[in-house]
């Protein structure tokens, strides 16, 4: 649940979408792009607001913006294709040169949604090509504790409250800039290397190689592999 100080809506998952209308970009297209062929097609998953949406158009790629919050979506840029979904839902009958996968959705804690959403990224790439895929530092995860976390730009962060059980980790964030203040609860699931791999290895991927110790490449096998 999250609460703001502002009347703007709020995603399914209770994210204020003011709030991600006053986070900037931070790099993620130009971290991921040696693993982007030239004009490429790409399935964004997750988009949000267009952050990293407008930045691959940028750079000549044709994309399609997938978000399950109309609201959310009504800010992405008209030069992409937008549909309106749930990721475990998707089925644009497609394959796409890349798939990108960002925002940690793969820690989410349910593993029989995680799968199915994994499974459908392989079903719309094609074999030999990448999910592009964004992970919480499980180290992080594993030692997080409440304080003031960073900033990202003129917003300030903080964990107001921080419990594990196992390998899962239960958080309340809040973001604040000036008299602005949003909270977000939400619960994530720990994934060390070894359990991405082996979630990723069930969908049809291949092993994956570590851009950083958050983002990742995994190529999608051979249907018949």
């Amino acid at each position: 649940m999250s609460q703001s100080t502002s009347s703007a809506p709020t995603t399914r998952d209770g994210c204020s979408v003011a709030l991600y209308l006053r986070l900037p970009y931070r790099g993620e297209v130009e971290l991921i792009s040696p693993w982007l062929p030239a004009a490429a097609s790409v399935l964004e998953l997750g988009c949000g607001v267009g952050r990293m949406t407008r930045n691959l158009l940028a750079r000549g790629y044709h994309v399609t913006a997938v978000d399950n919050s109309p609201d959310i979506l009504a800010h992405v840029s008209t030069e992409a294709s937008k549909v309106c979904a749930n990721i475990e839902d998707l089925d644009l009958g497609e394959e796409f040169d890349a798939v990108i996968l960002a925002s940690c959705l793969i820690n989410i804690p349910d593993d029989g949604l995680r799968a199915l959403q994994l499974a459908k990224c392989r079903t719309h790439l094609q074999s030999g090509s990448p999910l592009l895929f964004e992970r919480h530092d499980p180290a992080w995860l594993s030692a997080v504790t409440v304080g003031y976390l960073g900033d990202i730009g003129t917003v300030e962060i903080y964990v107001d409250e921080a419990a594990r059980k196992d390998a899962e980790v239960q958080l309340c964030v809040r973001y604040q800039e000036d008299e602005h203040s949003w909270s977000h609860r939400f619960t994530v699931r720990i994934l060390d290397d070894e359990a991405v791999q082996e979630v990723l290895s069930r969908a049809g991927f291949a092993a994956p190689r570590w851009i950083n110790q958050r983002w990742g490449a995994a190529i999608a096998c051979d249907h018949a592999a």
